[in-house]
C-alpha cells in the first residue's frame, strides 16, 4: 500500500485536534518530537485525550474497512491453496531458463577470450611481418650501396686502403640517399638478432661513403668548386652527419691557419693584437667559398618553405 492510498484511508479527525494526521504518514515520524511539537500548542493532558480521541476514530475505519472487504478477508486464504504448487510448477522452467543463460554466458565469455587470443596473435605475426620485411628491405639496400661502391658481400677481395675506393660527387649523393633510408629501417631493428649478421657489411658502407665524402669536401675546399661543396653539404644533410662536416671543416682549413699564426714567437714578434687579427682573417681566406655556398643553401631553403 502506498503512502498516498493510506493518506485516503485515513480518517479525518475534529479540527479541535492538536495535530495533523498526515504527520502520522511522514517518513521521518518520531515520537519524541511528535510529542515535544505537540506540547509546544497545548498540555499533556489535551494530547493525551486528542490521541484517544483519534484512536477510536482509527478503530471504526478500521472496523468499517473490514466490513467493507469482508468477503475478501474471508476468501484469503481460499485463494491462497494451491499457490505453493503453482510456485513449484513454475521454479523448474524458471530453474532451466537459468541454467541456459548461465551456459550462454560461459559461452560467450570463453569465444570472447578466444578472440583476444587471437587478435593478439595476429598482432604479433603482423609486427613479425613487419620486422622481417624490414629486414628484407635493409639486406636490399646493402646489396645495392654495395654493387654501386664495388664492395665484395663476404668483403674477402675488399682493398682496406679507404684512399682507392674514393667515389664521384653524383655517385656519393646517390648512395647517401640509399644510406639515409637504411638508417632509419635499421633504427626500426635495433633489437633484431639477424641484423647483427649484417652489421659488418654497413660499418664498411658507412666507412666508405664517409671517406668519399671527406675527400670531396677537402678538394672543394682546396680548389674553391662550389658545386662539389653544395653536393657533399647537402649529402652530410641527407645522412644527419652535419657534425661531422663541421668537425672535418675545423680540423683541415681552422686548426692549420690558427697554428700557423698563433705561436709564442709571433706573439713576440707582431704582438697580440695584430696576432688576432690575422685569426680573423681565416675567414676572408678560407671560409668566403663555404659562406657563399651555405648562404645560397640558406636562402634557397628560406625561398622553398615560403613557397610551401
Amino acid at each position: 500500500m502506498t503512502k498516498e492510498i493510506a493518506k485516503t484511508l485515513l480518517p479525518v479527525g475534529p479540527s479541535s485536534l492538536c495535530f495533523n494526521k498526515d504527520e502520522f504518514m511522514k517518513d521521518s515520524f518520531s515520537v519524541d518530537e511528535f510529542v515535544s511539537t505537540c506540547r509546544k500548542r497545548v498540555q499533556l493532558e489535551q494530547l493525551r485525550d486528542d490521541l484517544t480521541v483519534y484512536q477510536r476514530l482509527l478503530r471504526s475505519a478500521m472496523i468499517e474497512l473490514i466490513n467493507k472487504d469482508y468477503a475478501d478477508f474471508v476468501n484469503l486464504s481460499a485463494n491462497l491453496v494451491g499457490l505453493d504448487k503453482a510456485i513449484n510448477t513454475l521454479s523448474v522452467p524458471l530453474q532451466n531458463v537459468k541454467q541456459e543463460v548461465t551456459t550462454v554466458d560461459t559461452a560467450v565469455l570463453e569465444s570472447l577470450s578466444f578472440i583476444k587470443q587471437k587478435l593478439k596473435k595476429r598482432a604479433e605475426i603482423r609486427q613479425r611481418i613487419a620486422c622481417l620485411q624490414r629486414l628484407m628491405t635493409i639486406s636490399e639496400l646493402v646489396d645495392k650501396m654495395e654493387r654501386l661502391l664495388n664492395i665484395p658481400k663476404d668483403g674477402s677481395t675488399f682493398d682496406s686502403d679507404l684512399s682507392t675506393h674514393t667515389l664521384d660527387g653524383a655517385l656519393i649523393e646517390r648512395v647517401a640517399t640509399e644510406f639515409n633510408q637504411l638508417q632509419f629501417h635499421v633504427t626500426r631493428n635495433k633489437k633484431v638478432a639477424l641484423l647483427e649478421a649484417i652489421r659488418p657489411r654497413i660499418v664498411q658502407i658507412t666507412s666508405v661513403l664517409q671517406h668519399s665524402l671527406e675527400q670531396q669536401f677537402v678538394v672543394g675546399l682546396q680548389q674553391k668548386k662550389t658545386d662539389v661543396l653544395r653536393q657533399c653539404l647537402r649529402t652530410y644533410a641527407t645522412i644527419d652527419k652535419v657534425k661531422d662536416v663541421e668537425q672535418l671543416f675545423r680540423q683541415n682549413v681552422i686548426r692549420p691557419h690558427v697554428e700557423e699564426v698563433v705561436s709564442e714567437g709571433r706573439l713576440s714578434e707582431v704582438g697580440l693584437k695584430v696576432m688576432f687579427g690575422q685569426v680573423l682573417e681565416v675567414i676572408p681566406k678560407h671560409c668566403q667559398t663555404l659562406l657563399s655556398v651555405t648562404s645560397a643553401l640558406a636562402k634557397g631553403l628560406v625561398t622553398s618553405c615560403h613557397e610551401t
